[in-house]
């Protein structure tokens, strides 16, 4: 009966009844129906069960090898259950652990191979960890994206990877955007994936924590970024928050967004005032960091001219005053935008009825024009500046910086004074026998101080500012001052307190009488 039940337990797939009741009943035969089992399994592809209950049979009757290898003879061809695989594959191993030492090494690789394939990477790092096998293990876990373990692991056991985990995390960071969790790793990939990813708010925001000489390299990439975009202004708010840096390699930034601030943004119009008040603060900044750089002074004296110039654009009694920044302009040419900075220069004295300035100064900029059409300076006459500090070396923009109606415009009226004999083609002169807007004295070499408002020489009737040495032209002091205080400007109190700050006039300045 018993052999009956046992051949009717194999012949039906019971197995797990046959070796039950071979053990049970027929002992001796028992490892002759183990073989049958295995030669089974050899020939069938057998279902989970038909693994696992032999498994546990052996497993329950000590023979640990057997049950092992039956345990591993469970995959993916039996079951999809990806869960009990795990299962069965670990307690193959924890068996081998325990009982069977020798075999641990083998059963741990092919344990975790087998998870990894079935992407169980933590568990696969696990596997490899039981059996000593870090550097397979720190793999599974940075595969598996437990990065805390991989550490761990790397720490406790295998110091000589530590840094390679933390430079395949950053790499995992920057291949899936993470820049916030970056930046708590790796300060600059975060912050340079920032960037790139034109997240220039949280770059700058973090950048702030890292120190100066950090934030100066993000700051300068977004500005250059901006400035390539055609968005001058956008970088001069960049430079505006968050402040300048001496260092040279920005000099080309600071070149480069001065010109297209140049060219763009009117010399004249009131609603300009903030921008050229914007620039003059910002190149103030840099200057007082290297005071005896010459370009970045003089591109801060054509800021401050250009804020006084729009400062006074809608204020009849400060016209005048504007003209004369526009035409002390013109001693910069080397810097701004010559045809520009003569059309400009020409445009504000014929408004006022200086003709003959006028006439000189867009005479000029016709020249220019010509020049600019023809791509050279050569043919440049420049014998109306021979006696003034007016240079002669400009550099010619690619194109045109002011419409070609206004162009027409202006040679007309050229055209039309020039058979005008009360127009003469000279330049005013003052009490010196020099021309008016000249620091330069060319017949004794003496060069007088600029007034700080207009960029005239003062020659007499100074106001002098405490803390420095500069001065201002008397009567233009007070008018300006009396503009401000009649008109409520916004515009003009903000000159007069960068001026305050830069020369220690007072915040309320009033009229010198002295």
């Amino acid at each position: 009966a018993v052999v009956s039940t046992q051949s009717t337990g194999k012949d039906s797939g019971h197995w797990e009844d046959a070796l039950r009741l071979t053990q049970e009943y027929l002992p001796h035969k028992l490892q002759q129906i183990q073989d049958e089992y295995e030669n089974y399994l050899a020939t069938t592809s057998g279902g989970g069960d038909d693994i696992m209950a032999p498994a546990k049979t052996w497993e329950a009757n000590g023979d640990y090898s057997r049950a092992i290898e039956a345990y591993l003879k469970m995959t993916v061809m039996q079951t999809t259950d990806y869960a009990l695989l795990e299962e069965v594959w670990y307690k193959a191993l924890e068996l081998a652990l325990k009982f069977v030492p020798m075999k641990a090494g083998s059963v741990g690789n092919t344990v975790a191979e087998r998870l990894a394939e079935i992407s169980r990477y933590e568990s696969a790092g696990e596997a490899y960890l039981s059996i000593e096998r870090y550097k397979e293990c720190i793999d599974m876990f940075i595969a598996g994206d437990k990065w805390d373990r991989a550490r761990v692991v790397a720490r406790e056991h295998a110091p000589q990877f530590e840094q390679r985990v933390e430079n395949e995390y950053v790499e995992s960071l920057k291949k899936r955007g993470k820049a916030e969790e970056l930046a708590n790793v790796d300060v600059i990939a975060g912050l340079d994936l920032l960037a790139n990813r034109g997240q220039w708010s949280k770059c700058l925001q973090t950048a702030e924590n890292e120190g100066r000489e950090v934030l100066n390299k993000y700051v300068a990439l977004h500005a250059a970024q901006l400035l390539q975009d055609a968005q001058p202004i956008q970088a001069l708010g960049v430079f505006t928050q968050y402040g300048t840096s001496e260092n040279p390699a920005n000099y080309n930034l600071y070149r480069r967004m001065c010109n297209d601030l140049f060219l763009t943004e009117s010399f004249s119009s009131l609603t300009a005032y903030k921008t050229w008040a914007a620039l003059r603060d910002v190149l103030a900044s840099l200057v007082e960091k290297m005071p005896q750089n010459k370009e970045f002074n003089s591109l801060l004296q054509c800021a401050h001219l250009l804020a006084v110039r729009t400062s006074a654009a809608g204020h009849k009694q400060l016209f005048e005053i504007g003209v004369k920044a526009a035409v002390a302009l013109l001693r910069y040419t080397n810097y701004i935008v010559p045809d520009k900075a003569f059309y400009e220069a020409g445009i504000a004295c014929r408004g006022v009825n200086w003709n003959n300035m006028a006439f000189v100064f867009l005479n000029r900029f016709l020249d220019i024009c010509d020049a600019i059409e023809d791509g050279s300076t050569d043919m440049l006459d420049h014998s109306d500046f021979s006696d003034t500090d007016i240079p002669y070396d400009i550099v010619l923009p690619e194109d045109f910086s002011i419409p070609e109606e206004d162009r027409e415009e202006a040679k007309e009226w050229v055209l039309a004074v020039s058979m005008d004999q009360r127009v003469q083609q000279v330049l005013n002169t003052d009490e010196r026998g020099c021309y008016e807007g000249s620091l330069l004295n060319v017949h004794n070499n003496v060069t007088s101080p600029m007034c700080i408002l207009t960029g005239y020489p003062v020659l007499r009737g100074e106001v002098v500012f405490k803390n420095t040495s500069s001065v201002a032209n008397k009567d233009d002091w007070n008018v300006y001052v009396m503009a401000r205080k009649v008109s409520h400007s916004v515009e003009c109190q903000d000159v007069l307190a960068y001026l305050q700050h830069s020369t220690g006039a007072p915040a309320n300045p009033s009229y010198s009488f002295a």
